[in-house]
């Protein structure tokens, strides 16, 4: 009870850090959104349309964490951990590449170009976070559907069941009869009918002869 007790616990604060991180994503998203807006507003440029159009399904992506998170629902999850990581691998080359730039060009340019490591290592945190969320939502999954272990009713023991009933886990083919059986029976069911033939055949013979009886009389 203790242990069940904890986990619940921590599988409640791991809700709610999941619904901090989808809030957090979501207005880091929306905030993008409207630089992009209005970056494209003035300039009509179509890098700033590509930009509004990523973040809307960028948007998009994290509705559905959203509604993954309320809904236990772990394929919504499943796809915003991987556009996240996608999302992560390539800021990340970006941001190499930059780096390297700035580190050629001026060591003026090496200040700006690490603030960008802190929102990638908050991602990562974030990720992080829901990663640890859809593994203890799968666990309790797989607990919840795992099939009970077999129990005796009423004290009666289980054990010798398959003693008691030999054919009950047997195939198809295991439970016919060798070769020598089925002779048998079959010789069984043939005398069988050869007596009941033999005794209708009497019986019939009998019924006549008390026909002429009575015929004579």
């Amino acid at each position: 009870m203790e242990r069940d007790a904890r986990n619940s616990t921590s599988t409640r604060y791991l809700v709610y850090c999941s619904y901090c991180v989808a809030a957090l994503d979501l207005i880091s998203a929306v905030l993008f959104a409207v630089i992009s807006a209005v970056v494209y507003a003035r300039h009509d440029h179509w890098t700033s349309l590509v930009a509004l159009i990523f973040t809307i399904f960028w948007i998009l992506i994290i509705i559905l964490l959203l509604v993954g998170i309320w809904r236990r629902r772990l394929i919504y999850v499943r796809y915003w951990l991987f556009f996240t990581c996608l999302g992560i691998l390539l800021d990340a080359i970006l941001l190499l590449y930059g780096f390297t730039l700035a580190m050629s060009v001026n060591w003026e340019g090496v200040k700006i170009t690490v603030l960008p490591f802190v929102g990638l290592a908050v991602e990562m945190t974030f990720v992080y976070v829901i990663y640890l969320f859809y593994m203890e939502i799968m666990w309790h999954e797989q607990q919840y559907h795992q099939p009970p272990p077999p129990r005796s009713r009423g004290g009666c023991d289980t054990s010798n069941m398959e003693e008691a009933n030999p054919y009950k886990y047997m195939s198809r083919n295991e439970r016919r009869l060798p070769k020598e059986h089925r002779e048998r029976e079959r010789k069984y069911k043939k005398s069988g009918k050869e007596r009941r033939r033999q005794e209708k055949l009497e019986l019939r013979e009998l019924r006549r002869s008390l026909r002429r009886d009575n015929d004579s009389n």
